[in-house]
């Protein structure tokens, strides 16, 4: 079945809005324009003034990672975090998690290939340290839940960098659980063990049966298709230890404690 929101990031002409600043590799905020093809200028002229974001559409919007904007690392090839970023996408697809906004790889974007994802509109204020609160004391199983997948998720991709601001509460009505959303996963999928999160707050805590069935899931696309895209993007090995870090959690049923010299993402936030 096809999804008209993939549709539309995988060909729709992107046009650059801006860059946030305050990203350690080159990140872009774009505007896709198969809706609306007036220019940024035209849209400035019609106002009367510069557009901001507030102008634009949100449902346009989204965020390209190139992959010449990246910063070199010495402990992760060069020149793949953008892929890292899609096939993060597609472990929270294979999980049914909905953590993740949809992200794809485009060949033909602004400033050549790279990864391009839903952009979430959101208050910088609601993140993780803000609205974890009401899981731990237990006034919120929902939201509880959600944390325990999100943990899951980081732990499986081996996720290197999980601060609380790449925590975001999407725009919208209800409650806070099923509108959190997880952005930012250039520095995942090492063979190496090399997790840090802000995320321990619930280790010891059983998956339950929500977050059990998330993996069996994982495990079974693992086997088929998701396995086959995956290699698409990643190593041969780092698909491998994707598949052995999920099964270790499955097996052990409870989030670990944690665990190495450097188990905390600097800064936090």
């Amino acid at each position: 079945m096809q999804d008209p929101e993939l549709d539309r990031l995988r060909t729709a002409p992107l046009e650059v809005v801006g860059r946030f600043t305050d990203a350690s590799n080159a990140t872009l905020l774009v505007r896709r324009t198969d809706r609306d093809p007036r220019s940024l200028a035209a849209i400035g002229d019609a106002l009367g003034r510069e557009p901001g974001v507030d102008d634009l559409d949100a449902s346009d919007l989204a965020v390209y990672k190139p992959r010449d904007g990246e910063r070199p690392l010495w402990d992760f090839p060069a020149g793949t975090l953008h892929r890292r970023e899609v096939a993060a996408s597609l472990v929270d697809r294979a999980m049914g998690a909905g953590l993740v906004p949809d992200t794809v790889l485009r060949d033909d974007a602004p400033f050549g290939p790279g990864s391009v994802q839903r952009f979430v509109p959101h208050d910088p204020e609601l993140h993780y340290f803000a609205v974890r609160e009401p899981a731990l004391r237990g006034d919120d199983p929902a939201l509880r839940e959600r944390i325990v997948l999100l943990a899951a998720f980081d732990l499986v991709i081996d996720n290197a960098d999980r601060k609380g601001g790449h925590v975001l509460v999407e725009d919208g009505e209800g409650t806070i659980a099923p509108r959190l959303r997880a952005v930012d996963h250039g520095v995942t999928f090492n063979v190496e063990d090399k997790h840090r999160t802000v995320v321990w707050d619930l280790a010891t805590s059983p998956l339950g049966d929500a977050v059990g069935t998330a993996l069996d899931r994982l495990l079974a696309a693992l086997d088929d298709e998701l396995g086959d895209a995956l290699a698409v993007l990643l190593d041969e090995d780092e698909v491998e230890a994707t598949r052995r870090r999920a099964r270790r959690l499955r097996d052990a049923d409870v989030l670990p404690l944690p665990e190495g010299p450097r188990p905390f993402p600097w800064p936090l936030l």
